[in-house]
Parts: C-alpha cells; structure tokens; sequence
C-alpha cells in the first residue's frame, strides 16, 4: 500500500546537540547557501493505550493487505504478467485515502457484510478498479488470512501501544514513552535552533550518509546524463544527513526545506501567523520553539499535501471534497460560529462555489482529506496534538481540523501555496535543482562526501541556475513532475 514519500512523521525524536561548523558547497548553481534540548512541563493525557492498539492493528492490517495485493512472492515478471497467469492482478499503488475505504471492509469480524462494503466501492481511477477487481473467493481468502495474521500479533501490538505511552526507562528503545516526551516538548516553550528565525538563518543542512555513498555513486552512474534524475533513483533509499539525523531519504530534505522552512515562512510573510495567533499559541507555538515537532505539521503537512496531489491518478475522488468544506463553513456561518478572522477562507470556499472541476478546489480536497488521514498515523507514533486554554494554561482536548481556526487557516494557507505570488512550485524546482546537483557532484566525484549543503530558502531566488551543468531534459523532467519527491512510487 503506497504512502506518501513522508509526511513528516518519520523523524527521529531525541533531537542531538546541534553543530556549530559547516562545510558549504559551490557548484554549478549551487551558490554558499549557508541542539535542542529537552525540558519537561506537565501535559494532561488525552492518548490512551486503547486508541493506540487500535490504530496499531489498522496500520498493520493495511501492510499485509498492501503485501497481499503486490504478490511480492513474484519476480518482477511474473508479477507484470500476474494478471494472464493468475487469479488477481498485481497492485503495487493503493493510496492512503482509498487504504481507508478498503481496510473495515477486510477487518469487518462478518465476511460477508464486509464483502458487501467492499463491492459496493465505486472505483475512480485505474489502480482503485484493479484492487476492487477481485472475487468473493479472493475477497474472503484475504479476510481470513488477515483475521489470523491480526490475532496472532495481538499481544504485540498492544504492547507496541503501551510503549509508547509508558515512561521513558531506556535511551535505547525510541518509541518507549514517546508521546509523553512530545507532549512535554510541546508546551516547553524553549527556542531551539530549529526555530522559524534560526532556521531562517541557519538554513537546511544537507549531508551523505556514509552508509549511502555508495547508493549515490551507483545512481549517478546509472543517471548517465539522461533524463531521469539521481534524487529520483535514490529517493527511497536512506541517504543523506539531513538538519545532523543520519540515515534519511530525500523526502526528509525536501519536507524540512519546503514544507516545513518556507511553509512557515510563507505563513509569516502573508501575516497568518499573526491572524491566527491564538490557535498556533494555545499549541505551543512551533514557529517559536521547533518547527519541526509533533505540532509543526499542522503546517507542513499541507505542502506535502500540495506536492503529493501534483503526481494523482486522474479522476481521483478524495475523502473530503472542497463542496463538503464549504457546506461545513456554511453551517459553522449559519450558527454564528466564524468571526471575521475566518471571512476570507469563507469568502475563498464560496468563490470555489460547489464545483469540484477547479485544480484549487481538486487540491483543497485531496490535501485536507490526506492531512485527515496521516493524523491517525501521527497519533499512531507520536501522540495527538494537544491544545490548551489560553485562559486555564489547561488541556482542553485535541486540536480539531475541523474547527473554524484550523479549517479557515488551512484553506488559506493552500490559497497561498498555489498563488503565483509565493512562487512555491518555482522554489520548489530551485530546491530539487540545487539537491540533484548536489548528489551528482558528490556521485562524480567531484566534491567530497564530506561537504554538506547548506540552503537557505529565502536566498534560492538570488541563485543563477543558468550556471547549472544539468541536462535540459533533467529540469525539465523535475518541472513536469514536481511532486516526484513526496511519492515513493517510482515515476518513469
């Protein structure tokens, strides 16, 4: 079952002391683009060991289905002819948001109500028609081989559920006690070097793992000046150092510089950190503290939902449409609910009317419905977003996406990621443009794997790029298809 390349929820979470020195590279385009600690404050629990389980047993469930449908027993032929020579075809994309309309069909404890559910999706795009192109034998084969997979790890998953909420013991184990570490961090306070200013400043540092030199080496020989890129080739392989976290993947680069840097930059500059200054204070203030925590991806996550949709299945139906966003504010309008801080994402509903042709309305639908999605994966593994009183100091529940705050500034910070005004899609391509000549350079040989890339997103602009050595077609590859680092697929 086919994720995106990641969401931002993958990051290591014991956050090392920072260093000061930098190596900084000139290349071709690539101009001289130049620790946090921990400290605890009390956090009401809102996360239960229950929750947890049950989102553990989905997540699982939702990888053996992805095993089953991709018949990874196959060699790469017979899985290409499995659709002549076998019972069901091979499937090797099943999105996130179509994962969440199949998975209670295959977990349903009745086989044939779930089969019922199952038949009657109505599939939108090609890969949909082909996981739903199989039989009630097939469909029930899975069913039970689920139920037996699901019982037999019960016992771990719940234990899984009950690390994460238990106190912290052992440096060793990460995921132990890991949501009341963030639920500490949330609330600190601290600015940290990952901070919106000092990242600003500091810039994103980017580094070769040296456990992936060789990837790197291997992938520029077989880019050999054509048209696919290096970053393509290795994208979902663990790579690069990214901000001092050893053993990342190009999504973690792009995320940290794209979504996260100049998300938050752009959400500066446009004054809606300042508009919606008491939803961001009341969960701690990332843009002040680490943009990059638990609660930065109630930001981030919608530029990776922008980069990710560029590369959809046409004909793709989202959980959520822009319609069904704009019957909510009309009922939120009609309860004298939405203040005049929420009147211009009303005002950009209404004018995306009750049509769903439009790209920024197609867009608004599938990023909202993906950040619906990947929120159970964030509370699977690092716990809920919590949010307080600004009166009490106290927690009051979990940051709802459907409040009239959190859905007003998502429809507007969208509004600004496809405005031609911020150049998102534009410093986007500078972004890959700078990484691709980066990893050919270290892949040729010509600058050591020592040297990192440091890049400041506010200075790409100032970059000549007519000084880069990239084929043509390589850039124009990147431009065609500028969600390519937010997918794990591979794009031929």
């Amino acid at each position: 079952m086919t994720e995106p390349g990641n969401g931002g929820f993958e990051r290591p979470i014991d956050l090392p002391q920072q260093h000061e020195e930098h190596s900084e590279v000139a290349l071709g385009a690539i101009s001289s683009l130049v620790g946090t600690r921990e400290t605890s404050t009390s956090a009401e629990r809102l996360d239960t060991v229950e929750e947890i389980f049950v989102l553990e047993q989905r997540a699982q469930a939702a990888k053996f289905i992805a095993r089953t449908y991709a018949l990874s027993e196959l060699d790469p032929l017979e899985r290409a002819l499995a659709a002549l020579n076998r019972p069901m075809h091979a499937v090797t994309h099943i999105g996130n948001q179509f994962a969440t309309k199949i998975m209670p069909c295959f977990m349903n404890p009745d086989p044939d109500s779930g089969w019922e559910a199952f038949s009657s999706i109505p599939p939108h795009t090609t890969d949909e028609e082909l996981t739903l192109l199989i039989d009630r034998e097939q469909f029930d084969g899975m069913h039970q081989s689920l139920g037996e997979y699901l019982d037999e790890h019960k016992e771990e998953y719940h234990q899984a559920a009950e690390q994460r909420l238990a106190p912290r013991t052992s440096p060793e184990n990460p995921d132990q006690g890991i949501i009341p570490w963030n639920d500490r961090y949330q609330f600190n306070g601290n600015e940290t070097q990952r901070s919106l200013e000092n990242m600003t400043e500091r810039g994103v540092r980017i580094s070769i793992d040296p456990n992936g030199l060789e990837d790197v080496r291997a992938a520029y020989t077989m880019a050999d000046g054509g048209i696919l890129p290096v970053t393509e080739i290795v994208k979902n392989k663990e790579v690069l150092g990214v901000n001092g976290f050893m053993s990342s993947k190009i999504a973690l680069a792009v995320h940290d510089s794209i979504d996260h840097t100049m998300g938050f930059q752009i959400a500066e500059r446009t004054g809606l950190l300042f508009k919606y200054a008491n939803m961001f204070e009341s969960i701690g203030n990332p843009q002040h503290t680490d943009i990059f925590k638990r609660e930065g991806e109630a930001l981030a996550s919608i530029g990776f939902g922008v980069r990710y949709w560029a590369n959809l299945e046409h004909g793709f139906v989202p959980l959520v449409t822009a319609a069904d966003l704009l019957a909510r504010m009309d009922q939120m309008f009609d309860r004298g609910e939405l203040t005049d801080r929420h009147m211009e994402a009303f005002k950009i509903l209404r004018g995306l009317g009750h049509n769903d042709n439009s790209r920024e309305a197609q867009s608004l639908g599938f990023v909202f419905s993906n950040y619906i999605v990947e929120l159970d994966e964030q509370r699977r593994k690092h716990g809920k977003i919590k949010q307080k009183d600004l009166v009490t100091k106290k927690v009051e529940g979990e940051l709802d996406p459907f409040s009239a705050d959190y859905l007003s500034f998502f429809v507007e910070m969208h509004h600004q990621l496809l405005s031609s005004h911020n150049k998102h899609r534009d410093n986007l391509l500078r972004y890959h443009i700078l990484l691709e000549e980066y990893l050919c350079a270290v892949g040729s040989g010509q600058l050591s794997p020592d040297q990192e890339l440091v890049i400041r997103v506010q200075d790409m602009k100032d970059i000549d790029f007519s000084q880069t050595k990239l084929p043509p077609s390589r850039i124009q590859w990147m431009t065609r298809n500028y969600g390519f680092s937010a997918i794990r697929d591979a794009i031929l």
